[in-house]
């Protein structure tokens, strides 16, 4: 997989990184999948892997969304009772409470990353989690005092693929879209952080989705990561 996007010009140096969350620094993103399959399977509904791909990245209100779509098309065609929106959308939540915050583990490479960078300029955390998810997210893993910030997808309007969380980001940092660089793992991700008007560091992890990315590594820990830092005047 190549990046998509062409490198800004070489002289180029982020004035501030705003990391992805799921996927990027901590490996809740596959606890997350099993949420969203079975709460589906709680109302009828079956995510299959096209699915799966589809909902990557998205918030909990729009997975919501779909399962709530998927369940009051099944309960038309059956005549039964169909769920509401709310109804599932605290199910979700509920499950995600007990599944996803149980498994919270940096990646590799993942703090030492947000550490070197934030020897050198602003760092936050934009993520399509809710607030107090993302809230014992960060404090477990003891980002707490390193982050200058971090905004859920409860904080803003609409969650990635919308620019919506990116922007809040740059701006609680006080610096342009364009000076600041996003790290993502999902295609909604690299959508939301291009749409926000930043330079993007796709870091798929194994995914076979396009990124919408100006550069392109394989995890935090990869060697290739450490040359592009240190060609930012950053070492980790």
């Amino acid at each position: 997989m190549e990046p998509t996007l062409p490198a800004p010009d070489p002289q180029w140096r982020p004035h501030a990184v705003v990391f992805d969350c799921d996927g990027v620094l901590m490996d809740t993103e596959s606890a997350w999948a099993h949420v969203q399959r079975d709460v589906a399977e709680d109302f009828g509904v079956a995510i299959d892997e096209r699915t799966e791909k589809d909902l990557m990245g998205l918030s909990a209100r729009d997975v919501a969304r779909h399962i709530t779509r998927e369940a009051q098309k099944l309960a038309e065609v059956r005549g039964s009772a169909a769920p509401s929106f709310d109804e599932v959308s605290a199910h979700l939540l509920r499950t995600e409470d007990e599944v996803v915050g149980s498994v919270i583990e940096p990646l590799p490479g993942a703090l030492e990353t947000v550490r070197a960078f934030a020897r050198h300029v602003p760092v936050a955390v934009a993520s399509n989690s809710t607030g107090p998810i993302l809230d014992r997210k960060m404090k477990a893993v003891g980002l707490e005092g390193v982050l200058q910030t971090w905004v859920s997808a409860d904080d803003v309007a609409d969650g990635k693929p919308s620019p919506d969380i990116y922007e809040e980001a740059v701006r609680r940092l006080g610096v342009a879209p364009a000076d600041a660089l996003a790290v993502e793992d999902s295609p909604a991700g690299t959508t939301a952080a291009e749409a926000a008007g930043m330079a993007v560091l796709g870091v798929p992890r194994g995914h076979d989705e396009p990124l919408r990315s100006h550069w392109l590594v394989g995890s935090l820990d990869d060697p290739a990561l450490v040359e592009l830092l240190r060609g930012w005047g950053v070492e980790r």
